[in-house]
């Protein structure tokens, strides 16, 4: 291929870029979550994983669900983290095995909210709004847990 007519290919593949782009826009919510999540991810905490979330759940045809707030588990090794998640009033509570006092940051796209747990491993955070969360969970100095993202 000459130079020229990778130049010419470089501009059409660019005039098309640029067409889609302006008729169909990646939603700002996706572009701030994939941004969210490769700037956070590093290798300095353990990944716990989602083992529940009561989203999945199947209801039987005909049968009306009666759940009123989402439940979510998250594990890694012998550490477990339980959460409910309220849409209706916005709140996020959770409980951590083992049970300890600790720092929780809640990550919600570009922003982050702490608190801390308390000596049952219990903690609480109001005003959250649905879309993608991560929790990081500081143990000490040296133990760090991550959660994935998730969207509620």
């Amino acid at each position: 291929m000459t130079e020229s007519s990778q130049q010419s290919e470089d501009r059409v593949m660019s005039l098309l870029r640029l067409g889609l782009e302006e008729s169909d826009p990646v939603p700002v919510d996706i572009v701030d979550f994939a941004k969210a999540a490769l700037a956070w991810r590093s290798i300095d905490a353990e990944l716990a994983e989602l083992s529940y979330d009561s989203s999945q759940e199947q209801t039987p045809a005909g049968v009306r669900s009666t759940a009123t707030a989402r439940m979510l588990s998250f594990e890694t090794g012998d550490w477990l983290a339980d959460l409910e998640y309220s849409a209706a009033t916005g709140r996020l509570m959770g409980q951590v095995e083992p049970a300890r006092i600790m720092t929780v940051e809640l990550h919600l796209g570009g922003s982050v909210v702490a608190t801390d747990a308390d000596e049952l491993g219990r903690f609480v955070f109001d005003g959250v709004l649905p879309g993608p969360i991560a929790l990081v969970f500081r143990l000490s100095d040296e133990e760090t847990v991550k959660t994935e993202w998730v969207v509620i």
